[in-house]
Protein backbone atom coordinates (compact mmCIF):
# COMPACT_ATOMS: atom_id res chain seq x y z
CA UNK A 1 0.00 0.00 0.00
CA UNK A 2 1.42 3.37 -1.04
CA UNK A 3 0.77 6.55 0.94
CA UNK A 4 -1.73 8.63 -1.07
CA UNK A 5 -3.80 11.32 0.61
CA UNK A 6 -7.43 12.25 -0.05
CA UNK A 7 -6.37 14.79 -2.72
CA UNK A 8 -4.30 12.36 -4.78
CA UNK A 9 -0.89 13.46 -3.52
CA UNK A 10 1.48 10.52 -3.25
CA UNK A 11 3.84 10.67 -0.28
CA UNK A 12 7.26 9.37 -1.25
CA UNK A 13 9.40 11.68 0.89
CA UNK A 14 10.02 11.59 4.64
CA UNK A 15 11.71 14.45 6.50
CA UNK A 16 13.04 13.24 9.84
CA UNK A 17 14.33 15.62 12.48
CA UNK A 18 17.00 13.68 14.36
CA UNK A 19 17.67 16.30 17.03
CA UNK A 20 15.99 19.53 18.16
CA UNK A 21 19.18 21.22 19.35
CA UNK A 22 21.61 23.33 17.34
CA UNK A 23 25.11 24.77 17.60
CA UNK A 24 23.86 28.12 16.22
CA UNK A 25 21.06 30.36 17.47
CA UNK A 26 19.56 31.96 14.35
CA UNK A 27 17.16 34.60 15.62
CA UNK A 28 14.18 33.47 13.53
CA UNK A 29 14.54 29.80 14.51
CA UNK A 30 15.96 29.46 18.02
CA UNK A 31 14.49 31.30 21.02
CA UNK A 32 16.91 33.62 22.80
CA UNK A 33 17.02 31.21 25.72
CA UNK A 34 17.22 28.14 23.45
CA UNK A 35 19.82 25.64 24.60
CA UNK A 36 22.66 24.53 22.34
CA UNK A 37 23.31 21.01 23.60
CA UNK A 38 25.14 18.05 22.12
CA UNK A 39 22.19 15.67 22.23
CA UNK A 40 18.60 15.50 23.38
CA UNK A 41 17.74 12.34 25.30
CA UNK A 42 14.12 12.36 24.10
CA UNK A 43 15.17 12.09 20.45
CA UNK A 44 14.28 8.91 18.60
CA UNK A 45 16.91 6.18 18.81
CA UNK A 46 18.84 4.66 15.93
CA UNK A 47 16.65 1.57 16.04
CA UNK A 48 13.43 3.59 16.07
CA UNK A 49 14.44 5.69 13.07
CA UNK A 50 15.73 2.70 11.10
CA UNK A 51 12.50 0.78 11.74
CA UNK A 52 10.36 3.76 10.74
CA UNK A 53 12.27 4.18 7.47
CA UNK A 54 11.94 0.49 6.65
CA UNK A 55 8.19 0.63 7.21
CA UNK A 56 7.84 3.88 5.24
CA UNK A 57 9.87 2.38 2.39
CA UNK A 58 7.49 -0.58 2.25
CA UNK A 59 4.71 1.99 1.78
CA UNK A 60 6.32 3.81 -1.14
CA UNK A 61 8.69 6.30 0.48
CA UNK A 62 11.84 6.63 -1.64
CA UNK A 63 13.47 9.81 -0.33
CA UNK A 64 14.59 10.64 3.19
CA UNK A 65 16.00 13.92 4.50
CA UNK A 66 17.62 14.16 7.92
CA UNK A 67 17.10 17.52 9.59
CA UNK A 68 17.30 19.21 12.97
CA UNK A 69 18.24 21.30 14.82
CA UNK A 70 21.70 20.56 13.56
CA UNK A 71 21.87 16.84 12.68
CA UNK A 72 25.68 16.74 12.63
CA UNK A 73 25.88 17.35 16.38
CA UNK A 74 24.10 14.06 16.99
CA UNK A 75 26.97 11.77 18.05
CA UNK A 76 25.68 8.70 16.22
CA UNK A 77 24.81 10.52 12.98
CA UNK A 78 27.24 8.52 10.83
CA UNK A 79 25.81 5.22 12.06
CA UNK A 80 22.31 6.55 11.45
CA UNK A 81 23.17 7.55 7.88
CA UNK A 82 24.75 4.15 7.28
CA UNK A 83 21.64 2.34 8.46
CA UNK A 84 19.13 4.50 6.60
CA UNK A 85 21.10 4.45 3.34
CA UNK A 86 21.10 0.65 3.48
CA UNK A 87 17.30 0.39 3.67
CA UNK A 88 15.93 -1.30 0.57
CA UNK A 89 13.95 1.10 -1.59
CA UNK A 90 15.52 4.33 -0.33
CA UNK A 91 17.12 5.88 -3.41
CA UNK A 92 17.94 9.34 -2.06
CA UNK A 93 19.25 10.24 1.40
CA UNK A 94 20.00 13.90 2.05
CA UNK A 95 20.73 16.11 5.04
CA UNK A 96 20.11 19.73 5.98
CA UNK A 97 22.92 21.38 7.94
CA UNK A 98 24.27 24.78 8.90
CA UNK A 99 27.64 23.61 7.55
CA UNK A 100 29.64 24.41 10.68
CA UNK A 101 30.91 20.83 11.03
CA UNK A 102 30.75 19.90 7.36
CA UNK A 103 34.37 20.66 6.47
CA UNK A 104 35.56 17.96 8.88
CA UNK A 105 32.74 15.48 8.30
CA UNK A 106 31.95 15.58 4.57
CA UNK A 107 34.20 12.68 3.60
CA UNK A 108 32.82 10.49 6.40
CA UNK A 109 29.27 11.38 5.44
CA UNK A 110 29.89 10.24 1.86
CA UNK A 111 31.38 6.96 3.05
CA UNK A 112 28.39 6.42 5.33
CA UNK A 113 26.04 6.70 2.35
CA UNK A 114 24.79 10.28 2.27
CA UNK A 115 23.72 11.45 -1.21
CA UNK A 116 23.69 15.25 -0.87
CA UNK A 117 23.34 18.24 1.44
CA UNK A 118 21.37 21.44 1.84
CA UNK A 119 23.30 24.13 3.69
CA UNK A 120 21.48 26.92 5.53
CA UNK A 121 23.34 30.19 4.97
CA UNK A 122 21.70 33.60 5.36
CA UNK A 123 24.62 36.01 5.00
CA UNK A 124 27.96 36.25 3.21
CA UNK A 125 29.10 39.08 5.46
CA UNK A 126 30.95 37.84 8.58
CA UNK A 127 29.45 40.43 10.92
CA UNK A 128 25.92 40.03 9.61
CA UNK A 129 26.28 36.25 9.78
CA UNK A 130 27.33 36.59 13.42
CA UNK A 131 24.28 38.76 14.16
CA UNK A 132 21.79 36.46 12.44
CA UNK A 133 23.22 33.32 14.07
CA UNK A 134 23.99 35.00 17.38
CA UNK A 135 27.69 34.23 17.34
CA UNK A 136 28.39 31.99 14.34
CA UNK A 137 31.60 32.13 12.28
CA UNK A 138 30.94 32.47 8.56
CA UNK A 139 34.26 30.96 7.47
CA UNK A 140 33.36 27.59 9.00
CA UNK A 141 30.19 27.34 6.94
CA UNK A 142 31.88 28.50 3.72
CA UNK A 143 34.60 25.87 4.16
CA UNK A 144 31.80 23.33 4.57
CA UNK A 145 30.18 24.45 1.32
CA UNK A 146 33.31 23.98 -0.74
CA UNK A 147 34.24 20.70 0.96
CA UNK A 148 30.79 19.34 0.15
CA UNK A 149 31.39 20.23 -3.51
CA UNK A 150 34.80 18.52 -3.44
CA UNK A 151 33.34 15.37 -1.89
CA UNK A 152 30.53 15.12 -4.43
CA UNK A 153 27.57 15.77 -2.11
CA UNK A 154 25.83 17.30 -5.08
CA UNK A 155 23.85 19.17 -5.98
CA UNK A 156 24.97 21.30 -3.06
CA UNK A 157 22.02 23.52 -2.23
CA UNK A 158 22.34 26.77 -0.31
CA UNK A 159 19.15 27.75 1.52
CA UNK A 160 18.83 31.51 2.10
CA UNK A 161 15.92 32.86 4.14
CA UNK A 162 15.46 36.27 2.50
CA UNK A 163 14.59 39.01 5.00
CA UNK A 164 13.97 42.71 4.53
CA UNK A 165 16.41 44.84 6.46
CA UNK A 166 18.46 41.78 7.42
CA UNK A 167 20.06 40.31 4.29
CA UNK A 168 18.15 41.81 1.33
CA UNK A 169 21.22 43.79 0.28
CA UNK A 170 23.14 40.52 -0.05
CA UNK A 171 20.73 38.72 -2.36
CA UNK A 172 22.59 39.73 -5.52
CA UNK A 173 25.85 38.54 -3.92
CA UNK A 174 24.29 35.14 -3.28
CA UNK A 175 23.12 35.00 -6.90
CA UNK A 176 26.69 35.75 -8.02
CA UNK A 177 27.85 32.56 -6.28
CA UNK A 178 26.20 30.59 -9.07
CA UNK A 179 28.28 32.24 -11.80
CA UNK A 180 31.49 30.32 -11.00
CA UNK A 181 30.22 27.53 -8.74
CA UNK A 182 27.92 24.59 -9.46
CA UNK A 183 25.64 25.52 -6.55
CA UNK A 184 21.88 25.69 -6.30
CA UNK A 185 21.26 28.90 -4.35
CA UNK A 186 17.65 28.88 -3.18
CA UNK A 187 15.90 31.91 -1.73
CA UNK A 188 13.09 31.13 0.72
CA UNK A 189 10.37 33.51 1.80
CA UNK A 190 10.42 34.12 5.54
CA UNK A 191 7.52 32.21 7.13
CA UNK A 192 5.56 33.27 10.23
CA UNK A 193 5.63 29.84 11.85
CA UNK A 194 3.74 30.85 15.00
CA UNK A 195 2.32 33.88 16.79
CA UNK A 196 5.53 34.31 18.75
CA UNK A 197 7.32 35.86 15.75
CA UNK A 198 4.38 37.59 14.05
CA UNK A 199 5.59 41.19 14.43
CA UNK A 200 9.11 40.20 13.46
CA UNK A 201 7.74 38.47 10.38
CA UNK A 202 5.72 41.55 9.42
CA UNK A 203 8.81 43.71 9.65
CA UNK A 204 11.11 41.35 7.74
CA UNK A 205 8.94 39.62 5.14
CA UNK A 206 10.27 39.98 1.59
CA UNK A 207 7.99 38.68 -1.20
CA UNK A 208 9.19 36.51 -4.04
CA UNK A 209 8.77 39.25 -6.64
CA UNK A 210 11.25 41.50 -4.83
CA UNK A 211 13.71 38.66 -4.25
CA UNK A 212 13.65 37.74 -7.92
CA UNK A 213 14.08 41.36 -8.94
CA UNK A 214 17.23 41.64 -6.83
CA UNK A 215 18.65 38.52 -8.49
CA UNK A 216 17.96 39.95 -11.92
CA UNK A 217 20.38 42.78 -11.15
CA UNK A 218 23.07 40.24 -12.05
CA UNK A 219 21.45 39.26 -15.34
CA UNK A 220 18.26 37.85 -16.88
CA UNK A 221 16.97 34.62 -15.38
CA UNK A 222 16.07 31.73 -17.69
CA UNK A 223 13.87 29.02 -16.23
CA UNK A 224 15.50 25.57 -16.08
CA UNK A 225 12.57 23.21 -16.45
CA UNK A 226 14.78 20.12 -16.33
CA UNK A 227 15.31 20.76 -12.62
CA UNK A 228 11.65 21.32 -11.76
CA UNK A 229 10.46 18.35 -9.76
CA UNK A 230 7.76 17.84 -7.15
CA UNK A 231 9.69 19.90 -4.63
CA UNK A 232 8.86 23.48 -3.72
CA UNK A 233 11.61 25.28 -5.67
CA UNK A 234 11.50 26.73 -9.16
CA UNK A 235 14.95 27.03 -10.75
CA UNK A 236 16.55 29.56 -13.07
CA UNK A 237 19.98 30.13 -14.55
CA UNK A 238 21.75 33.42 -15.12
CA UNK A 239 23.21 33.37 -18.61
CA UNK A 240 26.54 31.51 -18.60
CA UNK A 241 26.36 30.56 -14.91
CA UNK A 242 27.55 27.16 -13.70
CA UNK A 243 24.92 26.96 -10.97
CA UNK A 244 21.25 27.70 -10.51
CA UNK A 245 19.13 30.18 -8.61
CA UNK A 246 15.99 28.79 -6.99
CA UNK A 247 12.93 30.38 -5.40
CA UNK A 248 10.73 28.88 -2.70
CA UNK A 249 7.61 30.89 -1.98
CA UNK A 250 5.51 29.33 0.80
CA UNK A 251 3.75 32.62 1.56
CA UNK A 252 3.02 34.48 -1.67
CA UNK A 253 2.61 31.43 -3.94
CA UNK A 254 1.99 28.36 -1.83
CA UNK A 255 2.88 24.98 -3.31
CA UNK A 256 0.58 22.72 -1.28
CA UNK A 257 -0.78 20.95 -4.35
CA UNK A 258 2.68 19.50 -5.06
CA UNK A 259 3.53 18.50 -1.48
CA UNK A 260 4.82 14.92 -1.34
CA UNK A 261 6.14 14.70 2.22
CA UNK A 262 5.45 13.86 5.81
CA UNK A 263 7.53 15.24 8.68
CA UNK A 264 8.72 13.42 11.77
CA UNK A 265 9.81 15.49 14.77
CA UNK A 266 12.85 14.57 16.83
CA UNK A 267 10.64 13.26 19.64
CA UNK A 268 8.79 10.92 17.30
CA UNK A 269 5.64 12.81 16.26
CA UNK A 270 4.25 12.63 12.72
CA UNK A 271 3.27 16.05 11.36
CA UNK A 272 0.95 15.70 8.36
CA UNK A 273 1.82 19.26 7.29
CA UNK A 274 4.44 21.76 8.39
CA UNK A 275 1.63 23.95 9.70
CA UNK A 276 -0.52 21.25 11.29
CA UNK A 277 -1.70 21.29 14.87
CA UNK A 278 -2.36 17.56 14.60
CA UNK A 279 0.44 15.16 15.52
CA UNK A 280 0.57 11.36 15.81
CA UNK A 281 2.91 10.02 18.51
CA UNK A 282 4.89 7.10 17.08
CA UNK A 283 6.05 6.08 20.55
CA UNK A 284 2.49 5.02 21.34
CA UNK A 285 2.97 2.22 18.80
CA UNK A 286 5.78 0.79 20.96
CA UNK A 287 7.56 -0.44 17.85
CA UNK A 288 4.66 -2.48 16.48
CA UNK A 289 4.89 -2.41 12.70
CA UNK A 290 1.15 -2.56 12.01
CA UNK A 291 0.46 0.27 14.45
CA UNK A 292 3.16 2.45 12.88
CA UNK A 293 1.60 1.82 9.46
CA UNK A 294 -1.82 2.80 10.82
CA UNK A 295 -0.39 6.05 12.19
CA UNK A 296 1.21 6.94 8.84
CA UNK A 297 -2.11 6.26 7.11
CA UNK A 298 -4.01 8.25 9.74
CA UNK A 299 -1.69 11.21 9.18
CA UNK A 300 -2.86 11.38 5.57
CA UNK A 301 -6.38 12.27 6.75
CA UNK A 302 -5.10 15.49 8.28
CA UNK A 303 -3.31 16.76 5.20
CA UNK A 304 -5.02 19.98 4.06
CA UNK A 305 -7.00 20.47 0.89
CA UNK A 306 -4.55 22.30 -1.40
CA UNK A 307 -7.40 24.24 -2.99
CA UNK A 308 -8.72 25.52 0.33
CA UNK A 309 -5.50 26.79 1.89
CA UNK A 310 -6.07 30.16 3.52
CA UNK A 311 -4.35 32.87 1.50
CA UNK A 312 -3.88 35.03 4.62
CA UNK A 313 -0.43 34.01 5.86
CA UNK A 314 -1.29 34.93 9.43
CA UNK A 315 -4.21 32.53 9.34
CA UNK A 316 -2.39 29.82 7.45
CA UNK A 317 0.91 29.77 9.28
CA UNK A 318 0.20 30.73 12.88
CA UNK A 319 -1.23 27.39 13.86
CA UNK A 320 1.70 25.60 15.43
CA UNK A 321 2.38 24.55 18.98
CA UNK A 322 6.07 24.41 18.05
CA UNK A 323 8.67 26.66 16.49
CA UNK A 324 10.80 25.57 13.54
CA UNK A 325 13.57 24.22 15.80
CA UNK A 326 11.11 21.74 17.35
CA UNK A 327 9.45 20.83 14.04
CA UNK A 328 12.59 20.24 12.00
CA UNK A 329 13.88 22.51 9.22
Amino acid sequence: MNLIDAYGREIDYLRISVIDKCNLKCFYCVPEEGACAAYAEHSMSLDEIEKLVKIASSMGVRKVRLTGGEPLIRPDILELISRVSAVEGISDLSLTTNGIMLNKMASKLVKAGLSRVNISLDSLDPENFKRITRGGILDKTLKGVYRALEEGLTPVKINVVAMKGINDREISNFARLTLENDLHVRFIEYMPINNEHEKQWGDCFLPLTEIQGLCEEIGPLKEEKIFQGNGPATYYRIDGAKGLVGFISPVSRHFCAKCNRLRITADGKIKPCLFSLEEMDLKEAEGREEDIKKMLIKALKYRPDPHMVDQDPRGRFNCNKRGMLQIGG
